[in-house]
């Protein structure tokens, strides 16, 4: 599937290639007669999904899930939405990206595991352009 997502490279950060987006990234969810609109918008820096280096060979930051984790990482920082719909976005992201099932479970309860302390922003801070950045 093609990328869903305009970006340009934005420098290293942490070891990781940051990527910014050039234009706004929206995504729908409809379920049981109710719609959620996630905007990102331009000018979000990303480095995609946060996925440990050793686990790179097998599940690269920019793998077929990397429009869900810009999703996810957007909800994460601005905890508008429960962490578990933010969560529940981000697996149904994956799915209409066409990562397989398996794949989507290991992300989806990897985010349920280990992903609480980065919810609700805490330790982040949106700049200006709501470029995402790591608080010292």
């Amino acid at each position: 599937m093609a990328r869903a997502l305009t970006i340009r490279r934005a420098g290293r950060a942490g070891g990781r290639q940051r990527y910014q987006l050039t234009q706004n990234f929206a995504f729908v969810v409809r379920d049981s007669g109710v719609m959620v609109r996630v905007v990102v918008p331009a000018g979000t820096v990303t480095d995609f999904a946060s996925i440990p280096r050793p686990l790179w060979w097998l599940y690269p930051p920019d793998g077929p899930w990397a429009e869900a984790a810009v999703i996810h990482d957007w909800l994460y920082s601005r905890g508008l939405l429960s962490r578990f719909l933010s969560d529940a976005i981000f697996r149904e992201a994956m799915a209409r990206y066409g990562v397989p099932w398996w794949r989507r479970a290991i992300l989806y309860y990897a985010v349920r595991l280990f992903g609480g302390r980065h919810y609700g922003g805490e330790g982040w801070r949106l700049e200006a352009g709501d470029r995402r950045e790591r608080e010292s």
